[in-house]
């Protein structure tokens, strides 16, 4: 669909709504250009997300895991495919709605702005419903060390307040990383494509 399909797409859609809709190439640019973009990064996204999935298969053979681990490390990691199945179909269900037909409606853009909100919070709980994954897995190799150093540092924990205090801050530091981390890669990422698209909806909303 070109950008005069669109307009015109937009033209017939406009008896049955007060919005405005784009004047010009450029204001239909200004939205596509976005949508685009979303596409783009969330193909990314995917092969990133799905890359790592199929690495962490392999950390028993990368890393010393005691084997009495082993069992308890992938009953973890089918959990984690689990729920990545999940989220992976959510995904690709949102990524196969931006497409360039997207703008043939305004109710289409709007439904595509608040679906684009969703899965991002959708985003953000995924990230986090896997840290407690990750830190148990990271707890089990740390277990697995021959020096046992963990559990030496666990001790010590026990028998000083200090260390134990230490590590509750160095915990609770390690959550804000993440949750920072995660925020800052949506706005680079996706919100401020989004973003672009609300200030778009705006627009219209005060033109109308």
């Amino acid at each position: 669909m070109n950008f005069d399909d669109i307009q015109s797409a937009w033209n017939n859609d406009n008896d049955n709504s007060k919005v405005v809709i784009p004047s010009s190439v450029d204001q239909l640019k200004s939205l596509q250009m976005p949508v685009e973009k979303l596409r783009k990064n969330m193909q990314l996204e995917f092969y990133v997300q799905f890359g790592s999935l199929l690495l962490c298969a392999f950390l028993p053979k990368m890393f010393y895991l005691s084997p009495v681990m082993i069992a308890p490390f992938y009953a973890m990691y089918l959990v984690v495919i689990a729920i990545s199945v999940h989220y992976f179909y959510k995904f690709y269900l949102f990524y196969n709605s931006l497409r360039t037909n997207t703008l043939s409606s305004k109710d289409n853009l709007y439904s595509l702005y608040y679906e684009a909100k969703l899965n991002i919070e959708m985003y953000k709980a995924y990230t986090y419903t896997l840290f407690p994954f990750a830190l148990i897995i990271a707890v089990m190799f740390m277990a697995s060390d021959k020096a046992n150093k963990a559990a030496i540092v666990l001790e010590q924990a026990l028998v000083h307040k200090g260390m134990a205090i230490g590590i509750a801050v160095t915990f609770v530091i390690l959550i804000l990383m993440i949750m920072m981390i995660t925020e800052s890669w949506i706005k680079k990422y996706y919100g401020k494509y989004l973003t672009q698209i609300g200030q778009v909806l705006d627009q219209f909303k005060e033109n109308a």
